[in-house]
């Protein structure tokens, strides 16, 4: 092996050893702990601050003639239920629409994200009616009944607006009240036209005596719905997530049926449920969770198993704190958006699996990369060719060492044959004299396996990149193609499905496999390898057919440049 190839095999193993430390200097994230007040201060305008805080403190009602008309029904032992109806208001801003109710007090119906599409243009949903999923608060009273705050209608002495419209610098908040034997339970709720995030206050006028054990659940009830066309692939990356001290724990439902609940001990920084590509998070701002609960159900939709996960964070009301604040973060899997909370929630993205967290610290960078060329290029498709070209230029003296060892030793062949014959009841004299060819010729047997081992991380990591980071999802290529690099490029489905292969037609995992077989020819020489041309490219067909465009177009063009490169290489002899 030369000077310069060990070189470059050197300075490859370097970067490899040295991406760890870059990545923690980079992107800085943070041991998750629970966010202080200065932190959310960073998420509110200060007005906003100012409105909360001289908001009249909460109070311990007097029961007589006068509660009983503001409140039009007393019942004791039991929440006071409004007899008004229930009012909805429509909340947009530039991010996300959503829909919530005096039911519960700010109970949200619906939240859409409209930077997010799915495959038939709808916008992409995180709570939704006929899921009935989302956020709950509840109680064990003292006496051990039960309460559901969202079963009743709030009060609310805000004026009454069907829609409101926010623009990015603008807020919204609305402050919703009940009363539990005569002890008012106050829910403030706010929205931000920049943010994906709703901020949730909590206040219990007089806290003595209303909890059992001092403590009430903060929940997330039935999961997040499947915003893909390839669903089974979708709910395959949901999970339950919850950060204590410096250690994730997680949580899956793997089958039909109701899931063995689970229950953690301590201080949860935060609580999050995720999808391939979306996220909703709980996350405590200045109160102490006593534990943590995880639960849910399998539920069979056309031989699909739907993950309804449920969450809840069981919180210590503290008697110093007249109020409980909460964040409740509902938008998308992005590394950028999620490293601005500095809380950890960013070592959400790109980590399912051991598969993704091995390789972690590479796709990263490789993601921060492309975002940097889609900067000059607003187009993704063409933005992975020229990533494409990027690596095989990184990669070159790797590939131009292994492709001329392997080529020398295809000339070697008929003398090892030769050895072979010679010394065939000789082993250990056949080794010895098969290492002086190698000398003689400087020929290195291993010279064109170790350079490919090497670039092995990276084109893992890349698996990783192009399946499943959300800056492809949605992404246009080739408009009437290759319109989502999320999924794959179908032409046109199949009436029937076929074994292994499936029922779409897709035109990219073709000329991958068409590319594969090229390239195989030039490079394997041996007659009794001949089958192997033909059989690792198809089983690539059947394996890859499903996967994200995105994926199949780096890989065939990987192929591709390779071929050219294999050329030029012949060429210069």
């Amino acid at each position: 092996m030369d000077k310069k190839s060990i070189l470059a095999i050197v300075i490859i193993t370097i970067i490899i050893l040295l991406l760890p430390a870059y990545y923690r200097l980079v992107y800085n994230e943070p041991t998750a702990s629970p966010l202080p007040r200065t932190e959310l201060e960073k998420f509110i305008p200060d007005t906003l601050i100012a409105k909360s805080e001289n908001l009249p403190a909460p109070e311990f009602k007097e029961s007589g003639e006068t509660f009983k008309e503001e409140i039009a029904t007393s019942i004791t032992g039991n929440i006071i239920d409004s007899s008004t109806e229930e009012k909805f208001i429509e909340i947009e801003t530039p991010l996300i629409r959503a829909k919530i109710s005096n039911k519960g007090g700010g109970k949200i119906y619906n939240y859409f994200l409209k930077n997010y599409q799915n495959w038939d243009q709808s916008a992409v949903t995180l709570i939704n009616e006929s899921l009935q999923n989302g956020l709950d608060i509840n109680f064990l009273s003292a006496q051990g009944i039960k309460v559901q705050l969202d079963q009743y209608n709030f009060f609310t002495e805000d004026e009454y607006q069907a829609k409101k419209v926010l623009r990015s610098e603008d807020s919204f908040f609305r402050s919703y009240y009940v009363y539990y034997n005569e002890i008012k339970l106050e829910k403030r709720i706010t929205f931000y036209g920049n943010r994906y995030h709703v901020n949730i206050q909590f206040i219990v006028s007089r806290p003595e005596g209303i909890f059992l054990n001092n403590e009430y659940q903060l929940s997330w009830l039935n999961g997040l719905p499947s915003n893909e066309e390839n669903k089974v692939e979708d709910y395959s990356y949901s999970e339950i997530y919850t950060s204590m001290g410096d250690e994730l724990e997680s949580f899956s439902i793997a089958s039909e049926g109701e899931a063995k609940e689970k229950s953690l001990s301590g201080l949860s920084a935060w609580t999050a449920i995720r999808t391939k590509y979306f996220l909703a998070a709980i996350i405590p701002i200045n109160v102490k969770t006593a534990s943590v609960t995880f639960g849910g159900r399998g539920v069979s939709i056309n031989e699909i198993i739907e993950r309804q996960y449920n969450a809840s964070l069981n919180i210590i009301k503290s008697k110093d704190t007249k109020i409980d604040s909460f964040m409740v973060y509902m938008g998308p899997l992005d590394q950028t958006i999620l490293s601005d909370y500095k809380i950890g929630l960013n070592k959400l993205v790109l980590s399912h699996g051991w598969y993704e967290r091995t390789f972690r610290v590479i796709s990263l960078p490789i993601v921060s990369l492309l975002k940097f060329i889609y900067l000059f290029v607003p187009n993704y498709g063409v933005v992975i060719i020229i990533f494409s070209i990027l690596i095989k230029i990184l990669v070159y003296p790797l590939t131009k060492k292994s492709y001329r060892s392997m080529k020398e030793m295809s000339k070697l062949q008929p003398l090892l044959l030769e050895l072979k014959e010679k010394y065939k009841g000789d082993p250990q004299r056949y080794q010895k004299e098969t290492m002086k060819l190698y000398k003689e010729h400087g020929v290195n047997p291993m010279g064109g396996c170790l350079p490919i081992l090497l670039q092995l991380p990276l084109l893992a990591a890349l698996f990783t990149v192009f399946r499943s980071t959300i800056q492809l999802r949605g992404a246009s290529f080739i408009p009437g193609w290759i319109d989502d690099l999320s999924r794959a490029d179908t032409i046109f489905t199949l009436p029937f499905s076929l074994p292994f292969y499936g029922n779409q037609f897709n035109v990219l995992p073709i000329l991958m496999t068409v590319s594969m077989i090229i390239q195989s020819k030039m490079t394997m020489k041996d007659p009794k390898q001949k089958a192997m041309i033909y059989i690792m490219p198809i089983f690539m067909l059947f394996l890859f057919n499903q996967f994200p465009s995105g994926l199949n177009l780096y890989y065939t063009l990987f192929n591709i440049w390779t071929i050219l490169q294999q050329k030029f290489i012949d060429n210069r002899g």
